[in-house]
């Protein structure tokens, strides 16, 4: 490494070990090491509060780290949100709410009921958008009319909440390793699915779904003995990604997938990790050529996941699901969904399932040598398609 890059590695490590580092003063080293062309920002031991999300942009060979996987934390604020408390009409100017906590005045609100006509998909979007204008005891009040009715019970939360680590343009070599991140979710919360937000890492290239990716991918990623909980959203999120690495990380409680190789990711791996009690263990939403081996997944609601959104050929294709250890899945431990194509599941032990083993459509997957047993439903259920398959044993 040249001297040069040094300095981020000093500075931190130069600090006492029990200070907390601002979330500025994170975002500085590691805006200094991408200036510098690259380098190492290690983090030391602490509680490491996030409030707006850490951003890693365009970096070449950067290496974040902490001292310590178990005593390095990462930790999100808890997410502001709040229940509609009773029906409001459109044009509304005040929304009564309940369980209410974090909201500021300014803040964007995301309210979780229909909202406009979505182009790609052709329904409303199962949201809408407000802005708070001033926080009450039993309401807020917004700067401008509801456009869209918000029905009794519905959860309104923080557009704009943040991911712990986000990973963007034409990033390539980046590495995360040894930190916990926690993303501030405890016992009792409201049912917040934060999809792309309030995730541990998210990683994005530019893309769209009807033209695919319209810039570079982020590329040889590789996030290594993390521990990741506690996330209203994913674990680690993975959107137009080549060539990424998810090993050695332990990741359980997140309200959304804990691993998700989503929309254009190619030839990403996920291998020995340790995921429990997630809505999902691992989702592969159009990827392609990935690989999901050697990991241990417990008590999950679905346990692997492969599945079509975009229309693009190619899409959704040799990916291989191999060698994983599935246990007490509420759901499916292994579905592989319409318009999917040569992908392949093997050599998985998979036990106590609520409901089938492995449920397959689209067409030529290849499931053998899979051990399966206790499954709720079949052990290998065929909802369409021709396919290569063995008994399971």
């Amino acid at each position: 490494m040249k001297p040069a890059l040094l300095i981020v590695s000093l500075l931190l490590c130069a600090l006492q070990p029990v200070q907390a580092l601002t979330e500025a003063e994170i975002q500085r080293f590691i805006d200094d090491a991408i200036k510098a062309g690259g380098g190492e920002v290690v983090i030391p031991p602490g509680v490491h509060i996030i409030e707006k999300g850490l951003m890693v942009k365009d970096a070449k060979k950067l290496r974040i780290i902490g001292l310590d996987a178990e005593e390095t934390v990462l930790k999100l604020l808890p997410a502001a949100a709040a229940l509609a408390a009773g029906a409001t009409e459109a044009g509304a100017t005040s929304l009564p709410v309940k369980d209410q906590r974090g909201f500021k005045p300014g803040m964007r609100l995301k309210i979780e009921a229909d909202g406009d006509l979505d182009d790609f998909t052709k329904k409303p979007k199962p949201f809408h958008g407000a802005i708070v204008k001033a926080v009450g005891k039993e309401a807020l009040l917004l700067e401008a009319p509801l456009k869209h009715p918000v029905p009794d019970g519905t959860l309104i939360r923080h557009e704009d909440g943040p991911n712990m680590i986000e990973v963007r343009g034409a990033s390539e070599d980046v590495r995360i390793e040894k930190l916990t991140f926690d993303g501030g979710r405890i016992e009792g919360d409201l049912p917040i699915r934060g999809h792309a937000q309030l995730c541990g890492i998210f990683a994005a290239g530019a893309y769209n779904y009807e033209k695919g990716p319209t810039g570079p991918k982020v590329k040889k990623l590789l996030i290594s003995r993390c521990f990741i909980q506690n996330c209203h959203g994913r674990g680690i999120a993975l959107y137009s990604v080549e060539g990424a690495e998810i090993d050695g990380c332990t990741i359980r409680d997140t309200s959304d997938e804990a691993i998700d190789f989503d929309h254009f990711a190619v030839q990403c791996v996920a291998t020995h990790n340790h995921i429990a009690r997630s809505l999902t263990g691992v989702e592969l939403n159009d990827a392609t050529d990935c690989l999901v081996a050697g990991n241990e997944l417990r008590e999950c609601g679905t346990g692997i996941n492969l599945w079509r959104w975009c229309k693009h050929p190619g899409l959704n294709e040799g990916n291989i699901i191999a060698q994983n250890l599935l246990e007490r899945m509420q759901g499916n431990a292994v579905q592989i969904a319409k318009d999917t194509k040569a992908n392949k599941v093997l050599q998985n032990e998979i036990t106590g399932s609520g409901k089938n083993g492995i449920i397959l459509a689209g067409e030529g997957q290849v499931v053998k040598g899979n051990k399966i047993s206790g499954s709720k439903m079949k052990d290998i259920a065929i909802n369409e398609g021709t396919h290569d398959i063995d008994e399971a044993k």
